[in-house]
């Protein structure tokens, strides 16, 4: 006879397996509220980095914000970059390429329709007839314009005459001044050098007016006998007919030089 207080091996063993699996049922349950309790506080966060990273921009500042509140956002960061992959995804448009080359092939039944356009080459015989030889008539009436006046005809040929008389006529006036004047005996014997301009206005008949230094040798010895050379050698050659001038205003280098003078 057993007591009643006492179990047998088997009892012991069905309780002991019972409160076992009770156990391990809670365990379960607990750790999938644990499990849960962790799963479900980062869940908000996540669609909201989602969204953001496609603006590219935004997300930046977004992950910062959360960051700065929550650190254990910033652990889950990492987790956009594989949704990043996911951009490839639109490559498949690449194959709207297909349809150029069906584009291009009507060109050149277009470039064929615009050769025959061009081909209307026979429009350009119709003009060819009467308006050439219209112009050919009035050819004639401007020889005979140019026949009638002799002086006419004479014009282009004074101009050229002209600009060439105007020419010499310049060289002839710097030659003139470069033989009349005169190397200042002081400015010699202190070994004074250099170049002056002069400007001055000369009318037909050769009178000079409106003489004054533009560039200055620096030494007014030089200077001085500039000024003393114009008023001596006026008036000046006359001008030639054939400028069509009343006057010309010119600026002339003085040259004074110890070895040349």
């Amino acid at each position: 006879m057993r007591s009643p207080g006492i179990l047998d091996p088997g009892a012991r063993q069905r309780w002991a397996g019972a409160t076992g699996i009770a156990l391990g049922g809670h365990a379960l349950a607990l750790g999938a509220v644990l499990l849960w309790s962790r799963d479900a506080a980062p869940p908000p966060p996540e669609p909201v980095v989602l969204v953001e990273l496609p603006e590219g921009a935004s997300a930046p500042a977004a992950s910062q914000a959360q960051a700065a509140g929550r650190p254990e956002t910033s652990a889950q960061a990492p987790q956009p970059t594989q949704a990043q992959p996911m951009r490839p995804e639109p490559l498949p448009p690449l194959q709207t390429a297909d349809p150029l080359p069906s584009e291009p092939r009507p060109v050149p039944g277009a470039l064929a329709q615009s050769a025959p356009v061009a081909t209307p080459g026979r429009a350009v015989s119709m003009p060819a007839p009467a308006p050439a030889s219209a112009p050919a008539a009035p050819a004639p009436t401007s020889v005979s314009r140019s026949t009638g006046s002799g002086k006419r005809g004479d014009g282009p040929g004074t101009s050229a005459k002209a600009r060439k008389a105007q020419a010499d006529y310049f060289a002839m006036i710097a030659a003139h001044l470069q033989r009349k004047k005169s190397y200042p005996k002081e400015a010699k014997k202190a070994r004074q050098q250099g170049t002056v301009t002069v400007r001055f206005t000369v009318t037909r008949d050769g009178s000079v007016s409106a003489v004054a230094i533009k560039t200055s040798s620096g030494h007014d010895l030089l200077d001085g006998a500039t000024l003393d050379l114009l008023r001596r050698v006026a008036p000046l050659p006359s001008m030639p007919s054939s400028m069509e001038r009343d006057s010309v205003t010119l600026a002339l280098p003085i040259d004074y030089s110890l070895r040349t003078d």
